[in-house]
């Protein structure tokens, strides 16, 4: 795992969790959206993350 990757996913838990804190924290429908629209864009970029983890692992394995 290199340091970007790492550095990366810190800093998209953080995103994810400050989405999830606006949203709740929300007077509006349009705040509550935004903070669950971060929340999951968060979400799917660590998938992201995990994903080329794994491709890259495959791709040195069959050098």
């Amino acid at each position: 795992m290199g340091a970007d990757r790492l550095i990366f996913g810190v800093l998209t838990i953080a995103v994810g969790l400050f989405g999830l804190f606006y949203a709740s924290g929300s007077l509006d429908a349009y705040s509550y959206f935004i903070g669950l629209a971060l929340f999951i864009g968060a979400v799917l970029f660590m998938f992201h993350l995990i994903k080329g983890h794994y491709d890259q692992q495959e791709k040195e394995h069959h050098k």
